[in-house]
């Protein structure tokens, strides 16, 4: 590549940002816009030109750069701050899991039921049809139906009023 990196930098910048919000990552913006540039950088210097396009090139260096930070931020989260296993839940997303801590979690929930409470890990969280959250819980599919539409309910309210 025979472009200046400052150029280059500007003209990624929309993928960068693409990729932490694509990653759910709402803390340590500026750590993992480093880790972008820094994957951007990488990829301008590994690059050959005559082995296809550079922009995929930049996208999957960048994105596994943010991947590897993220990582690592968790591990020294694991290793170094004493988060056990059993604090921490997971959300799905197109590369396989992201961690979130349970306080948050209940921050989000801490309006609900006990019962709207399980419908929503179970189902957002773990990805359990309706039918399996009924048979776990020793309850009718419409009750769970119920749990569902009341929890909603709460939260688009809650929304609404800007509580969260």
């Amino acid at each position: 590549m025979h472009i200046q990196f400052e150029e280059l930098a500007r003209q990624f910048e929309p993928l960068i940002k693409s990729q932490i919000n694509a990653l759910g990552v709402y803390s340590h913006f500026d750590e993992y816009y480093q880790a972008g540039l820094i994957g951007l950088w990488e990829a301008s210097l590994r690059f050959e030109e005559g082995k296809g396009e550079f922009a995929p090139f930049a996208y999957r260096t960048v994105r596994g750069r943010m991947l590897e930070q993220l990582k690592k931020e968790m591990k020294f989260k694991t290793v170094h701050v004493g988060f056990s296993l059993e604090l921490v839940e997971t959300i799905p997303y197109e590369g396989g899991v992201l961690p979130l801590e349970q306080e948050v979690l209940d921050i989000y929930l801490s309006h609900l039921t006990a019962k709207q409470k399980i419908w929503v890990v179970k189902k957002l969280f773990y990805q359990m049809k309706e039918t399996e959250i009924a048979d776990e819980e020793g309850v009718s599919l419409t009750a769970v139906k119920s749990w569902r539409r009341q929890a909603l309910a709460k939260l688009r309210m809650l929304q609404a009023e800007n509580i969260f």
